[in-house]
């Protein structure tokens, strides 16, 4: 029909790997701990090169995929209609649900209707947040 909008054409692989990337860059600028004596507040450009392919155990890497797989695939509906790297930073603030940054989650996101916000957020907080760190340029998880 003319005058109805359409939503994007997406390619929902890409998409999950373009969000999974986001998530685990948001995940490294708020978690991480470059420092090899434990000091934290290394400035992100120390840590912006890793990617999920940095992930040093294949079985956390795949849990990490996983976990994003899973939350586009239930959201897709709403997820359509912002970019990846957009909901994947929303996704690892709102897993990290009140230790994250309250104003850089889901749940304050206005692209959103209020309840979808809470449904959004509430669905990424359901993952355990486990620890993450950084051994020879290699990042670690326990998830």
């Amino acid at each position: 029909m003319q005058g109805q909008s359409k939503d994007p054409e997406i390619h929902w692989p890409t998409y999950i790997e373009d969000f999974a990337r986001w998530a685990l860059g948001e995940a490294l600028w708020f978690e991480s701990n470059p420092d090899e004596n434990g000091v934290g507040g290394d400035e992100w450009e120390a840590v912006e090169y890793l990617t999920v392919a940095d992930i040093a155990d294949d079985r956390a890497r795949e849990r990490w995929m996983q976990m994003c797989r899973e939350f586009v695939e239930l959201h897709k509906e709403h997820l359509v209609r912002i970019p990846a790297e957009s909901a994947g930073a929303l996704f690892w603030q709102s897993k990290r649900g009140r230790w994250g940054f309250p104003g850089r989650s889901f749940r304050v996101d206005q692209r959103f209707p209020k309840k979808v916000r809470r449904d959004l957020h509430k669905s990424a907080g359901r993952w355990p947040v486990g620890y993450l760190w950084i051994r020879d340029e290699k990042i670690h998880f326990d998830l």
